[in-house]
């Protein structure tokens, strides 16, 4: 009963997540949504929808004293990331070696989705937990909504942080290789335009500051002074003019993400493109993802739980998972927006991840339930 109740609640959750892309692929069949209408939803998604996103949740969600006592949690997500990054890193060196996915590979690796098919996920399995630990509902619920909520904002700030510099050194790389390269047509072309600009360089190196981050320095210095929080909570006039606009915004996220996918996915398959091949390297970046990671996530949960760091297992639980969900589709977006030569690659990468957990994300959780709560 245990293990159909689990495989319902991720099948449901994933196959939300298809339906929706679907959506997107039948949009683009129809020539309603172009691969130029894609760019720019997603360059919106970055400068307004993320953001949005980040800051209603986080200062609805959390207080001052909230945040100390989630500090082992964004440690965690922290460590996720990190390991993610140190995989991804490791395995193009070693196993991979497709110096040209360099920056595929490492985002692939270090980016868990933590929206979407987590807070599905929290919504579907915490009347089971309170049923498996004598805890009432509503407050196993608050705690996993919590958990992912942090989850969230850490790792989306992060991504658009790291991956955008990642992938816009790779970009210069590339450029700089191409440049290296004699090519007929270069003989005609003015010196001067061969070369990127010292302009040009520089910015593209300034890839540290963005919206996502932005949205959450701005977050946590509102909770930090609890009384600008509790002005734009309870204030009226400044909730609805502000905070409920904002809200708004941010629920058109998930969607629009999972439609860009369905978009991209179209437009690889049933487009007038050639099918990404280089099908031994997405098999071993989603391995990463889906077998190596949740491995080291199971090493870290069992000490933090033996070493009393965290006691509720449930908490737990939403952490673990962490480890265990296939790659953000952010990634996708940042993909769009900096290094369009991966675009295709990271789309398959994501097609293949997400059928794959339908398989692979039910048996981590059993696994999880056998050690801790059975």
């Amino acid at each position: 009963m245990q293990i159909l109740t689990i495989i319902q609640v991720v099948v449901s959750t994933t196959f939300g997540v298809f339906f929706i892309s679907g959506c997107g692929a039948y949009l683009t069949h129809k020539k309603i949504i172009t691969k130029q209408l894609t760019s720019q939803l997603s360059c919106l998604t970055e400068h307004l929808f993320i953001p949005a996103l980040i800051f209603t949740n986080f200062l609805k969600s959390l207080t001052l004293e909230k945040l100390n006592q989630q500090i082992p949690c964004i440690i965690i997500t922290l460590l996720c990331l990190c390991f993610g990054y140190i995989l991804g890193t490791v395995s193009n060196k070693y196993w991979i070696k497709e110096k040209g996915l360099n920056s595929v590979v490492i985002l692939a690796s270090a980016n868990p989705h933590t929206t979407n098919l987590q807070l599905q996920l929290c919504y579907g399995l915490s009347k089971w937990f309170a049923m498996m630990t004598s805890k009432p509902e509503k407050q196993i619920e608050a705690t996993l909504v919590t958990t992912v909520i942090i989850q969230t904002v850490i790792v989306t700030s992060i991504r658009w942080t790291i991956g955008k510099g990642i992938l816009q050194q790779q970009e210069m790389e590339l450029e700089m290789t191409n440049l290296s390269e004699p090519q007929s047509h270069n003989l005609i072309i003015p010196l001067s335009s061969q070369q990127p600009s010292k302009g040009d360089i520089e910015i593209k190196q300034r890839s540290f500051w963005n919206p996502p981050l932005s949205a959450a320095l701005v977050s946590i210095a509102c909770i930090c002074i609890p009384i600008v929080q509790t002005q734009i909570l309870n204030n009226q006039v400044i909730y609805n003019t502000i905070f409920v606009p904002l809200q708004t915004i941010s629920k058109a996220t998930s969607p629009i993400v999972l439609i860009i996918l369905g978009s991209s996915l179209y437009e690889i398959y049933m487009g007038n493109k050639d099918k990404v091949e280089k099908y031994s390297a997405i098999l071993y970046i989603v391995i990463n993802r889906l077998l190596f990671m949740p491995i080291i996530g199971m090493i870290i949960v069992i000490i933090v739980y033996s070493q009393k760091i965290i006691d509720d297992k449930c908490q737990l639980f939403m952490l673990f998972l962490t480890f265990c969900t296939p790659s953000s589709i952010n990634i996708l977006l940042l993909a769009k927006q900096y290094l369009q030569s991966a675009e295709e690659i990271v789309t398959v990468i994501l097609l293949y991840s997400y059928l794959l957990s339908i398989i692979t994300l039910p048996l981590w959780m059993i696994i999880y339930l056998m050690i801790f709560i059975a």
